[in-house]
């Protein structure tokens, strides 16, 4: 594997466009890393909770009770 100067290096030998494209990629490739870290850390703190297998209907119903509680407390007739 090249050491990170010599990365850097064959970086900017590129053309603007490619390194856009590059710059993209990896923007894009460590949101992908992050919601999938994302997504293990949640799934391991709702098997914690024995919470992990609760059907999707009980959790959309969770949502909502939580969105109505958020919108009566911040936005109150």
């Amino acid at each position: 594997m090249q050491t990170v100067d010599e990365l850097a290096k064959a970086i900017t030998a590129l053309p603007h466009s490619e390194q856009e494209a590059l710059i993209n990629k990896v923007a894009q490739l460590n949101l992908q890393k992050g919601l999938a870290d994302l997504a293990d850390k949640y799934r391991a703190r709702l098997g914690r909770e024995g919470r992990l297998d609760i059907p999707a209907e009980e959790v959309w119903a969770e949502l909502r009770r939580i969105r109505e509680e958020v919108a009566e407390r911040d936005y109150p007739n």
